[in-house]
């Protein structure tokens, strides 16, 4: 049950979205107000409205019987504009929605999940102070540019528009600031990370930039605590404990331990595709692989590459996640 206090903030939050949902930048109240409320109740927006994108932080003018907020907008965008953005936005969302219309909630997550890291390049803003565009699900979703926060709110819109329930997450992840996000499906909580799974975001291998990753769709604490920290200033951070609903186990490309056998099996059963992307339980059984496939050049005694008109082999290049223990395999099968 919630508290008086809490409940207090939450009235306040909805007036503040009533407000600016409106266009209003300034809200006045006839009384004095509780600046820590103030401050709980924008943060409360900021975290359940990614809609509303263009906020950069607000100012306060009060006494005894008077208060009144200005909320700034990011860029200085003025009302006209911010108007047009947000119908672009409501736009682009309905657009998006009828593209990721699937039966089950899973097909539906693992849809935006693909759309977001197809259509959005990880674009670093050109100034480092403040917040910009590509912080926001507009930037994401409109421009198709954005920071991982910006891909964490547009993620969370899209979810929150399919009733799934969703929210957003931050740390320290290889000593950077990240955000990434949860999710619940089912019973069970899922961290997903679409930042990470976007190929475009890491560059280190050009013939992997345009395969959608997998690695970070909806894993488990274990998991996720390999690359980061949480911040301490999270309002709620779900215990996600499941990996029933992992992409790598659902779709049967998870290993205990790697065996040459369900390798050669795998690589047949998608010689169509070329390619192939595996999860393993430990980094060893990871290691063990390349070394058997790559190094030991196992990987051409697969029955795809047995000769044929006297000819055998073709050409392959792997990239390995080695904090997720994800081996992905490009291969073409020589004529």
């Amino acid at each position: 049950m919630l508290s008086k206090k809490e409940i207090e903030i939450q009235v306040l939050c909805e007036e503040f979205y009533k407000a600016l949902s409106q266009f209003q930048n300034i809200i006045t109240f006839q009384k004095k107000m509780d600046t820590k409320n103030i401050d709980s109740a924008v943060e409360l927006l900021e975290r359940n409205y990614p809609e509303i994108f263009w906020l950069d932080g607000y100012s306060l003018r009060y006494n005894n019987t008077f208060t009144e907020i200005t909320f700034q907008t990011i860029h200085n965008y003025k009302p006209d504009a911010v108007k047009k953005m947000y119908s672009a936005l409501n736009q682009k969302v309905k657009a998006i929605l009828k593209t990721v219309s699937k039966p089950t909630a899973y097909d539906k997550i693992l849809a935006v999940h693909d759309y977001l890291v197809a259509h959005t390049d990880y674009v670093l803003p050109k100034s480092s102070s403040g917040r910009t565009i590509q912080h926001t699900a507009y930037g994401c979703l409109v421009e198709g540019k954005a920071v991982c926060s910006g891909y964490s709110k547009a993620f969370q819109l899209l979810m929150k528009n399919l009733k799934i329930e969703c929210g957003i997450c931050s740390g320290i992840a290889k000593k950077e600031r990240h955000a990434w996000n949860y999710v619940k499906l089912g019973m069970n909580y899922y961290w997903i990370d679409v930042t990470w799974d976007d190929p475009v975001y890491h560059k280190k291998n050009p013939e992997f930039e345009k395969w959608t990753q997998h690695d970070y769709f909806l894993i488990n604490d274990d998991m996720l605590f390999r690359t980061r920290k949480l911040s301490k200033t999270d309002a709620f951070v779900p215990s996600c404990r499941s990996v029933k609903e992992n992409y790598f186990i659902r779709n049967k490309l998870f290993f205990k331990d790697y065996k040459f056998s369900e390798m050669d099996k795998l690589l047949s059963a998608h010689v169509k595709e070329g390619r192939i992307e595996m999860m393993f339980e430990s980094k060893r059984d990871l290691q063990n692989a390349v070394k058997d496939l790559f190094d030991k050049k196992n990987f051409w005694n697969a029955k795809i590459f047995e000769a044929k008109n006297g000819r055998k082999g073709g050409t392959v290049n792997y990239q390995t996640n080695d904090d997720l223990y994800v081996l992905r395999i490009i291969f073409k099968i020589n004529p």
